[in-house]
């Protein structure tokens, strides 16, 4: 299935030069590490860290496994190993805006809705003020009458 994909004029690809591969290695596993750190302290939801680790774990296995990261390379009929990385790292940048997108999408949903829900509940008191004041004369000089002015 494979030999339909390869050009017979294929210039042969080399595999990573072992200071990329290192490169590589060194990179991922840093990020690997400060993902977890970041969990650790709660400055990262682990909901979103799963994208992260799994973006540096496969770093790592195709650094590692030359093997594998040639074959993607011909596969997708890319110039040389490092063009596919980066075409990765292209990837993952889309999917990361992709995420984020959604995210902001569905938060922005929920803060419309939020403020509806206040303006119904602001709504509401306030008529229920204006029934008890109907009742109650004194109850119209209401001491938190300067509080909503302010605002």
């Amino acid at each position: 299935m494979f030999a339909l994909l390869q050009d017979p004029d294929a210039v042969a690809l080399e595999p990573l030069p072992g200071r990329q591969k290192l490169t590589a290695i060194v990179v991922a596993v840093g990020v690997l590490l400060l993902v977890l750190e970041l969990v650790r302290r709660r400055k990262l939801r682990e909901e979103y860290s799963w994208f992260w680790a799994a973006t540096a774990m496969a770093l790592i296995v195709l650094a590692v496994y030359d093997g594998c990261l040639v074959e993607l390379s011909r596969w997708i009929g890319a110039a040389s190993p490092v063009s596919t990385l980066f075409f990765g790292a292209f990837l993952f940048l889309l999917a990361l805006a992709l995420q984020f997108s959604i995210r902001l999408s569905r938060l922005t949903h929920r803060n419309r809705t939020l403020a509806q829900r206040l303006a119904l509940l602001e709504e509401q008191i306030e008529r229920m003020r204006q029934q008890d004041g109907n009742r109650n004369p004194a109850a119209r000089s209401r001491p938190d009458a300067d509080r909503d002015e302010v605002a």
